[in-house]
């Protein structure tokens, strides 16, 4: 039996194909995954590829259009050979739950048919567990029976992972859902499908899994201004003036943009050794947090941050080059094109190699946006009042 390792990193010039069922597909949505993963090393050139389908199985279940099953399968190949991966990130088992532990064996035989497909290719393979169902009331059914159903494949799944040598990722118990029992924040949009904040949280979990390091950035300083610890960012240096105690830092990776309030991944800056009194943080102009003298010994974690901002226009960029790369794969007029009808239209395949400009072009964005940038924070002592 082979060991899972304890990360899964990303390699310079790694091409990764997001594989699955309607998890990938709505992901396309958001970006939050993409972002998480491309921020987490942003020194290292790695492009990816959605090729996820809503409703699909490991056996090609939704590829087949109008044909048999088994065409369904040969165009998953073509797919995968499209995406040319060198690392594959599976995400099957949601649906094929409602099978029941009936249908877990014939499941589980599939998978390892797809994963002898993928290695075929050599491509390095990790497997994410299904989402958990979520209390959406009354008006819906209680998701407790079929959270024991996908209990069952998590766990097949992650059997399935260690025994072909691929990485797994649990999402299934480490997203905490709305209960009866329990009122948190709601992560899916209809007790099934993840809602963008759902993604967003399920984006930490993957890239925290995938380094095997903590989301967390923070910065504590001591006497001198001397950093005593710091976490996923660099003081480059601090001088102080009149105006205040000026910190230039460089982040190691991107903090995604804060999302319903969640802003856990943002800084959390301490200093120990301020004289007693208030004080604000400013950057640019724009105060981000204000606090006493105690406040800032304990650490306040900032609502807003320089890389938040960067973060944002890194997603939009990823947004419009899945957009892009989604027509190219999947043109809605399938059937003209490349169908059973391509008599008709089939001339106008040509066409499709042309968004490969415009998903450059967007790559080019991604690569320079998902680098940080030295900024320089601020921390002014307020006039009136004692901290």
């Amino acid at each position: 039996m082979a060991l899972q390792a304890d990360s899964f990193e990303l390699r310079d010039s790694d091409r990764v194909a997001f594989l699955g069922d309607t998890f990938f597909e709505q992901a396309i949505r958001y970006g939050h995954i993409e972002t998480a993963l491309s921020s987490r090393w942003p020194d290292r050139k790695i492009l990816f590829r959605n090729i996820g389908w809503a409703g699909d199985s490991p056996e090609g279940r939704a590829r087949a259009f109008f044909d048999p099953l088994e065409k369904g399968f040969e165009n998953l190949k073509m797919h995968i050979e499209l995406a040319n991966p060198t690392v594959v990130i599976l995400s099957y088992g949601s649906m094929a739950a409602y099978e029941g532990k009936a249908g877990l064996s014939s499941f589980i035989d599939k998978m390892n048919i797809l994963i002898d497909t993928i290695e075929e290719g050599e491509a390095r393979i990790a497997i994410l567990s299904p989402t958990p169902r979520e209390f959406k009331g009354l008006q819906l059914p209680n998701p407790e029976a079929q959270n024991r159903e996908l209990s069952s494949y998590v766990d097949a799944l992650r059997s399935l992972a260690e025994n072909r040598g691929a990485f797994f990722v649990d999402l299934f118990n480490t997203l905490e859902t709305s209960s009866r029992q329990r009122e948190t924040k709601a992560i899916t949009a209809n007790g099934i499908h993840l809602n963008e904040y759902g993604y967003f949280l399920a984006a930490e979990r993957i890239a925290q899994a995938f380094s095997g390091d903590s989301t967390a950035k923070s910065l504590s300083l001591g006497k001198n201004n001397s950093v005593s610890e710091a976490t996923g960012i660099k003081m480059i240096d601090a001088k102080e003036s009149e105006e205040g105690i000026a910190l230039r830092l460089q982040d190691q990776r991107l903090s995604l943009s804060p999302l319903s309030g969640d802003y856990s991944q943002n800084l959390k800056l301490a200093l120990a050794n301020l004289p007693r009194g208030n004080y604000e943080l400013i950057h640019e102009g724009k105060v981000l947090a204000t606090g006493s003298a105690q406040n800032w010994k304990r650490g306040i974690q900032l609502a807003w941050e320089p890389s938040n901002d960067r973060a944002r226009l890194l997603r939009e960029a990823i947004n419009r080059k899945n957009r892009h790369f989604f027509h190219q794969w999947r043109p809605q007029n399938e059937t003209y094109l490349r169908g059973f009808r391509k008599h008709e239209q089939g001339q106008n395949a040509a066409e499709i190699p042309l968004y490969d400009k415009f998903i450059d072009m967007e790559e080019s964005k991604i690569d320079a946006l998902k680098k940080p940038q030295a900024y320089t924070l601020t921390l002014k002592r307020v006039k009136g009042g004692e901290g």
